[in-house]
């Protein structure tokens, strides 16, 4: 059975250093694990951190969606790839009940690498927009008149 910590718990003399997988370079299928709203500490704008799970590579990895005019394209091609915003279409929600409708979701995106003070790690340099795949019965469910 796995120990329980807490805040009353003591810190041991040592601990097994761990190293966090840095997927390659690509692009990733991914799903939304977790969405935090927090706010930039640069600017103290609002700002999603969105940890994505990704499919086909070892890790996971954050993004820092700031809500600001500079970084409105990246949050609005995040909504895009996970179905929550329809390309083209205004979001109809706010960005906090989006974010909230986020959860589970899947996209897809485009990793690069990031080397700061010698350490790399990996980014996420764009969502991909994937065209939903044409469903027949929802379609016809749409119909003025019965089949």
């Amino acid at each position: 059975m796995a120990e329980e910590f807490g805040w009353g718990s003591k810190l041991p003399a040592e601990v097994e250093s761990k190293e966090f997988a840095i997927p390659p370079i690509g692009e990733y299928n991914f799903m939304v694990v977790d969405v935090e709203k927090t706010y930039a500490k640069s600017s103290g704008n609002p700002m999603l951190k969105v940890r994505l799970d990704l499919q086909g590579a070892e890790g996971c990895v954050f993004d820092n969606l700031v809500i600001s005019e500079n970084g409105m394209w990246k949050l609005v091609s995040f909504f895009e790839s996970i179905g929550v915003k329809e390309k083209g279409k205004e979001l109809g929600i706010s960005i906090g009940d989006a974010a909230d409708k986020a959860i589970n979701k899947e996209g897809r995106c485009k990793i690069k690498h990031d080397t700061y003070n010698g350490k790399t790690s990996a980014k996420v340099d764009s969502y991909i927009y994937v065209k939903p795949a044409f469903d027949a019965k929802a379609a016809e469910a749409e119909l003025p008149f019965e089949i």
